[in-house]
């Protein structure tokens, strides 16, 4: 067999692709000492000077990916026995982790993986870092993890260690099951993940039009800008990678106001605020309301997916980016509990805005919200777009 497969990698292009055609078929007829005995020699293979490592990554990931949307511990087990990356270094390894976490999470029953993952046994070596990810992405698909003593452990070792997923909660807040649960009556293509930005898909209710008794107020208010460069980190989190590995650009800007702004005139507040996506003269901002687990959505959706170049967060980092975000958004301290965050992000008045003027791309990556602070005296205001 190992045979075999070593004539297929000396075969050539065709011979690779016969061969990644090969994987579904035996993982589906539970051929799993193939499995193995192919990502062995794909290790051998990478480790050898002068080999080509991407026709064997791309191999790599087809037995990694057939295998983690493949219910079954026999495949888990497979999964776990093959390595997660053939790059050198940290950063392949953790990407390659936090992606098949994700994958895993969607693709095997907590009844499988809470033994083969978290139960410790004979021959698996599952990191502590893929671990962590796997436990927030099964979260996010609504697992209730109190109701497994492994995954409860876990998660308050996370805690004790002080790794940078243990602020997450390990169960869905108000917001995000309202965002992310499935509802009853939802079509086949459901997802809780929106479509490329445009206001109409961002937000589900009526644009809110401004009257001149609405502006008269509007002049009355007043807000002057604020923003400290800890906010305006903060509420970045979840596009942060749109700068970092893309040609994403990210606004972020804080406003206070002497007296209340009610919310009923927010839009005619909204429209004079000096903000870098709308310069003077320009049309101003198409605005809707929304509700916080819209805004969920819009973020999350930008945290999880990736931007033009490069690569999203996933589930469990995308969920802490986005946390950050809307804290900062919000005012919360930058050590409060996400609890009190949560709290805070409902209490809120949400908004979000088209982004059609000429400072968005239009590509495929922009978002605009905004919201009123508890208290109605504040105003945050997040805008990104990123471009090919």
């Amino acid at each position: 067999m190992t045979q075999r497969i070593r004539e297929l990698l000396d075969g050539g292009f065709s011979a690779a692709s016969a061969l990644a055609d090969e994987i579904p078929q035996r993982i589906s007829s539970g051929d799993f000492e193939w499995v193995t005995l192919l990502g062995a020699e794909l290790t051998r293979r990478a480790a050898g000077e002068g080999e080509d490592p991407s026709e064997h990554a791309f191999l790599l990931d087809r037995l990694q990916t057939t295998l983690a949307t493949t219910a079954g511990h026999r495949s888990l087990r497979a999964l776990l026995d093959l390595p997660f990356s053939l790059r050198a270094g940290e950063p392949a390894r953790t990407r390659a982790e936090r992606r098949l976490a994700q994958l895993v999470a969607l693709g095997h029953r907590p009844e499988d993986i809470v033994p083969v993952v978290y139960g410790e046994q004979p021959g698996i070596a599952a990191s502590d870092e893929f671990k962590a990810c796997l436990l927030q992405e099964l979260v996010l698909v609504g697992v209730a993890i109190l109701e497994y003593p492994l995954l409860r452990s876990f998660g308050e070792a996370l805690v004790t260690e002080g790794h940078p997923l243990a602020p997450l909660p390990l169960h869905l807040l108000p917001a995000e099951r309202r965002a992310l649960l499935r509802p009853a009556d939802a079509p086949d293509d459901w997802t809780w993940a929106l479509p490329p930005a445009t206001v109409a898909q961002q937000s589900d209710q009526p644009e809110l039009r401004v009257s001149p008794e609405m502006r008269e107020r509007g002049v009355a208010v007043g807000p002057v800008a604020m923003t400290a460069p800890e906010a305006a980190e903060a509420m970045t989190a979840a596009v942060r990678h749109w700068l970092d590995e893309s040609n994403g650009m990210v606004a972020a800007r804080e406003f206070r106001s002497a007296s209340p702004v009610p919310p009923d005139d927010f839009a005619a507040v909204f429209e004079r605020l000096p903000l870098p996506a709308w310069s003077t003269g320009e049309p101003g901002a198409r605005l809707h309301p929304a509700t916080s687990d819209r805004v969920l959505r819009v973020l999350l959706t930008a945290a999880v997916r990736s931007p033009a170049y490069g690569h999203g967060m996933f589930g469990a980092y995308g969920r802490l980016a986005v946390w950050r975000s809307l804290g900062g958004l919000v005012g919360a301290p930058s050590d409060a509990p996400i609890d009190d965050t949560a709290t805070l992000v409902e209490q809120a008045h949400w908004f979000v805005a088209d982004p059609s003027s000429d400072w968005f791309h239009q590509v495929a990556w922009d978002l605009a919200v905004a919201t009123l602070r508890p208290g109605e005296r504040e105003i945050a205001v997040l805008t990104a777009t990123d471009t090919d």
